[in-house]
């Protein structure tokens, strides 16, 4: 991993503000990178160790996983309405579809990392995202799992995930997902 699209980091924290932790969120903050993060606009590559710090510091608020999974939902639905995640119309909208753009994705927000996606079955499929640092952040891995189920719900009825813990390392994260 080399950068981040600092879109997704100020989405997490427009969506801090609506949740009411944005103030202990700065004040958890490093010292040495606060003024960084708090001038942050969007659209812009950022040094992935940025992009770390927020996902240390989100973890830091000790947030119940109901919440960090609420607030993955919501950077998803942020990022809907903004970024070229969304199907063009016209387009079969499948989750398989969605799927199938999964690198192009990728390469819009992280630079340095890839992803695997392995049908498992007509409506389950598993996502392994290697050379991600920010897996061995707990509230990352939980909350991305979130951001892709909610992407997911976007082409069907519902969707659910599980973080498969047995494959996921400091740099590797699991999710197995699943629709209707």
């Amino acid at each position: 991993m080399t950068q981040a699209r600092s879109t997704l980091i100020v989405s997490g924290i427009q969506t801090l503000r609506a949740h009411g932790v944005y103030d202990l969120y700065s004040e958890l903050l490093s010292p040495d990178l606060r003024q960084d993060m708090m001038s942050l606009v969007a659209g812009l590559w950022i040094p992935w160790t940025l992009a770390l710090e927020h996902y240390r510091t989100m973890d830091k608020l000790a947030l119940p996983k109901s919440t960090i999974e609420t607030i993955g939902a919501e950077v998803a639905e942020r990022g809907s309405k903004t970024t070229m995640t969304s199907l063009p119309s016209g387009t079969d909208r499948t989750p398989w579809r969605m799927l199938l753009m999964s690198h192009r994705n990728l390469d819009t927000n992280w630079k340095g990392s890839d992803m695997k996606v392995t049908k498992e079955g007509p409506r389950q499929a598993i996502l392994v995202w290697a050379g991600q640092p920010c897996a061995s952040v707990p509230y990352f891995v939980t909350s991305w799992g979130a951001f892709i189920r909610a992407r997911t719900a976007l082409y069907c009825t519902s969707a659910s995930h599980r973080v498969l813990t047995e494959a996921c390392t400091p740099t590797t994260i699991a999710i197995e997902l699943s629709w209707v």
